[in-house]
């Protein structure tokens, strides 16, 4: 059982050898000339002919191998590409000329499977570059195609790389503000030496825990977010008091669902920090979270603060927010925002 393992591991590594398939492709590559010359026009079945013919394919492998490691890197990259096709032909023609070469080295040792014919016989001279040509083409397509494939798996790698680190960088910029705005409100509070101050610092110590150990999470539990929000309303809760009124709903199975971190709290520390700000009337916040078929609705509504509509300021919450849904879901999500100078409604699709 060992030694099949090891066996097992000797084939593993050999597949990721680069020479292996190079190696498969030349004997694929011979082998099929071979089931050509003896099934078709030619049917030659004599072993040395085949033995013979392998003397023309290092001259084949080394044009193959200079168009990847000369021509192609230093005249078609650099689109000069009459320099590429120029000398390409140079190159078929040289390997052509080879070939005739040693048909007549062949013919003048007395092999009979090579006949004797001028050195540039044109019917044998023009299927020898066509045959090349077509070997060039083959090699260059694969070529092409398997670096086409790591340049695209490398772009995705950046691209992941990129997301990651500007969603890092989003949340720097998130976490900072959220934390000056319930400062704030526990400096209101600790002002008027109010008994609700040790709730305060509790709710703020629980929102402070999920933003070091929870909000680094790719996703986390809906249920958690929830939590989270319902901590932070119940601050503004205690700092406007009475006339302040938040409905809540929440709709739909929560168990399971994942989400992003830190992107509903955004439109709620929003609508506080400037929906209500400077607004000493009675007010109402309306939100409503609902899951259903692997989609997140959320909306939140509130008044807006005369400082607000007069002014047009609306921080940089959103916009961040707004950044993050779109490296998160590209386009698969709908964001609504409205704005009568009275009302300011926000509502949310997203995919959980």
């Amino acid at each position: 059982m060992i030694i099949f393992g090891i066996k097992v591991f000797r084939l593993y590594a050999l597949f990721k050898k680069r020479w292996f398939y190079h190696v498969v492709f030349w004997v694929c590559y011979y082998s099929w000339y071979s089931y050509f010359i003896i099934y078709t026009t030619y049917q030659i079945k004599a072993p040395v002919f085949y033995l013979q013919i392998m003397l023309y394919y290092p001259f084949d492998i080394c044009l193959v191998y200079f168009n990847f490691y000369i021509l192609m890197p230093r005249l078609l990259k650099t689109k000069k590409y009459i320099w590429y096709l120029l000398a390409v032909f140079l190159g078929v023609f040289a390997d052509a000329c080879i070939d005739a070469a040693l048909r007549q080295l062949y013919n003048h040792f007395g092999s009979q499977l090579f006949p004797k014919a001028p050195f540039f016989d044109l019917a044998s001279f023009t299927g020898a570059m066509a045959a090349r040509f077509y070997l060039l083409g083959l090699t260059s397509a694969i070529h092409l195609a398997k670096e086409w494939i790591t340049n695209q798996k490398l772009q995705g790698e950046r691209e992941k790389l990129y997301l990651q680190t500007e969603l890092n960088f989003l949340k720097t910029q998130i976490n900072p503000h959220f934390f000056f705005n319930t400062l704030n409100n526990l400096y209101s509070l600790a002002l008027n030496r109010s008994e609700q101050t040790p709730e305060v610092i509790l709710k703020l110590s629980h929102l402070m825990s999920y933003m070091l150990y929870e909000s680094n999470e790719a996703r986390v539990s809906l249920e958690k977010e929830i939590n989270y929000l319902q901590n932070y309303l119940d601050l503004e809760k205690l700092r406007f008091g009475k006339r302040l009124t938040i409905d809540f709903e929440i709709e739909g199975n929560m168990e399971g669902v994942l989400i992003p971190p830190m992107i509903l709290i955004l439109f709620v520390e929003n609508c506080f920090k400037h929906g209500l700000k400077d607004n000493i009337d009675q007010l109402r916040v309306d939100i409503l979270l609902k899951v259903e078929t692997g989609w997140l609705f959320f909306s939140i509504k509130n008044p807006v603060s005369a400082y607000i509509a007069s002014t047009g300021v609306s921080g940089i919450g959103l916009k961040n927010v707004k950044r993050r849904l779109d490296l998160l879901f590209n386009t698969n999500y709908v964001l609504n925002i409205s704005d009568d100078r009275q009302k300011y409604a926000v509502s949310l699709k997203m995919p959980v």
